[in-house]
């Protein structure tokens, strides 16, 4: 019996293996043929982890803006609630992201729903996206579900 150890052919298919963790702004290219194309993306140290004091201070900016906010006093009450919550989550010994972004997740859905009902909040979206955009690569979730735009 003879044992064939030669590369598995792929007649007409693609074949995909993406290895690693986040991908963002990532081009994949398909060839025909026999030619194999092989990419590599690196992201250099241009966006460094966010310490935890820094995670801690952009949870505060997030609250300082909710509680300026305004908002009418039964959404501010629960939004802040939330905030709370997502704040309690990234202070503790192993910090619960996924607790953090859902929990942000429902104070911008107090915000979402306030300015739907009572065009309330305009301004505080302006306001957040920053923050969420520094935020989100630390939570592991988009900008995007982290303010629940539409």
């Amino acid at each position: 019996m003879t044992e064939n150890n030669s590369q598995p052919t792929n007649p007409g298919g693609m074949s995909l293996n993406i290895g690693g963790g986040q991908f963002s702004g990532v081009q994949v290219g398909q060839a025909a043929g026999d030619m194999t194309q092989n990419q590599q993306n690196t992201q250099g140290g241009a966006e460094k982890e966010l310490t935890l004091p820094e995670v801690a201070e952009l949870m505060a900016q997030i609250e300082s803006i909710f509680r300026n906010s305004d908002l009418p006093e039964d959404q501010k009450k629960q939004a802040l609630k939330h905030l709370d919550y997502a704040t309690d989550a990234v202070k503790e010994k192993e910090p619960d992201k996924d607790t953090a972004a859902t929990s942000l997740q429902k104070a911008s859905k107090v915000l979402k729903e306030a300015n739907e009902t009572f065009n309330a909040g305009q301004g505080i979206w302006q306001k957040l996206e920053p923050i969420a955009k520094q935020l989100a690569p630390w939570l592991g979730v988009a900008a995007k579900s982290l303010l629940l735009f539409t």
